[in-house]
């Protein structure tokens, strides 16, 4: 029954992927990097399933010169999430010659293929399979421990690269819930959470030689499978409305204002300019507010202004907006004649995210905007 599971799930998640594959190379679509990235992600994951279906509806072992060819072309995976991962940060990214070096993984497995696999006899393949503690995976330990490597290799830089971007964007935008990619993030963690899992199992199984108590694996790896898959389709889909990444002048600028290249401390007039503004104006009030349109605002250069933040006010942009917007929210919480929702009041003081606002808000008070409202004497 389980077995029979598996395979469904295995057979529709494939089915998933290259649907929305042919979808992606619509003409409509195919012209932006991201979905031709996206197409390279789910077709390789197609592939894995594919290993594991053909192992898990017997297929492999009637046709043993079919296997480890998914197991083979998903090798691919790992680069293509990173690359994928690239082209959702920077909106004109493309690939380059350079990146060819991501296909080493690729290119040594299918030596290790064509050199210890292809040239077996058939009965030989079949023997091979049988002696698997894990669907799809090389009996060789230190084979099966460096396809592991790969995935874990490069989802960790894939997420090593989003944690830089996240800290990046708080020098450029004043509201970071867009930008942030947390589902990517998760998606990613809860990925290589995954093998590790895989990764232990491997080793557990090949020290102690349990072939016959991994039948467990195929259904959990499916289901898992299936789960990231669909997890992947919903939010890659939702991505390009919400977010279309940075733009070079973006990219320029961050690296403009890195605090390496900022200048010497900034003369208090400028400082006392830029708190002026904020305090006249308000512009913080502005949910979508950027560094470079404050910049345009103040008569500024985004690189000046940076500067000024960063080292004036020792913040970052988003801190610095932050900071504005939650007294602006204490005096509306404050005022007993005020009778909005926290959640009216939040909108109303530039926050376009309530997790943004309660952390932010808990941060600079030390308590939520629910208990701040409570502590107020003409509240009670």
């Amino acid at each position: 029954m389980l077995n029979e599971l598996s395979v469904f799930l295995l057979a529709a998640g494939m089915m998933q992927a290259v649907l929305l594959s042919v979808f992606l190379l619509l003409p409509s679509n195919i012209r932006q990097t991201s979905n031709r990235l996206l197409v390279a992600v789910l077709l390789t994951v197609a592939a894995g399933f594919g290993e594991l279906f053909l192992y898990g509806s017997g297929v492999s072992f009637l046709h043993p010169n079919y296997a480890y060819i998914g197991t083979l072309i998903s090798l691919l995976q790992p680069p293509a999430i990173y690359l994928y991962t690239r082209s959702l940060m920077y909106r004109h990214f493309q690939i380059r010659l350079t990146h060819a070096v991501h296909l080493i993984p690729f290119a040594a497995g299918l030596i290790v293929y064509l050199t210890l696999y292809v040239p077996l006899s058939e009965s030989a393949k079949i023997s091979l399979l049988q002696q698997q503690d894990l669907p799809g995976m090389p009996v060789s330990l230190p084979l099966a421990l460096a396809y592991h490597g790969a995935f874990l290799g490069w989802l960790g830089y894939s997420l090593s690269r989003l944690r830089s971007f996240n800290s990046d964007i708080q020098h450029l935008y004043s509201d970071i819930a867009r930008q942030q990619m947390l589902w990517l993030r998760f998606l990613l963690s809860g990925y290589a959470g995954l093998w590790i899992v895989s990764i232990i199992c491997c080793l557990f199984f090949y020290l102690f030689r349990l072939t016959d108590k991994t039948a467990w694996v195929l259904p959990v790896v499916s289901m898992a499978g299936f789960a990231f898959i669909n997890t992947l389709l919903i939010c890659a889909l939702r991505q390009p409305a919400a977010f279309m990444g940075l733009t070079q002048e973006d990219e320029t600028l961050l690296e403009d204002i890195q605090p390496i290249k900022a200048p010497p401390l900034p003369a208090s007039e400028q400082v006392d300019k830029v708190a002026e503004f904020m305090r006249r104006n308000q512009p913080f009030l502005d949910s979508t507010l950027s560094l470079s349109q404050l910049a345009r605002q103040i008569k500024l250069s985004p690189h000046d202004l940076s500067a000024i933040i960063n080292n004036g006010f020792q913040q970052n942009f988003f801190t610095f907006i932050s900071e504005y917007r939650i007294e602006y929210a204490k005096k509306l919480l404050a005022t007993a004649e005020d009778k909005r929702t926290i959640l009216d009041i939040m909108y109303a003081s530039g926050f376009n995210s309530k997790s943004v606002f309660n952390t932010a808000f808990k941060k600079q008070t030390g308590v939520t905007p629910s208990e701040y409202r409570r502590q107020q004497p003409s509240s009670s």
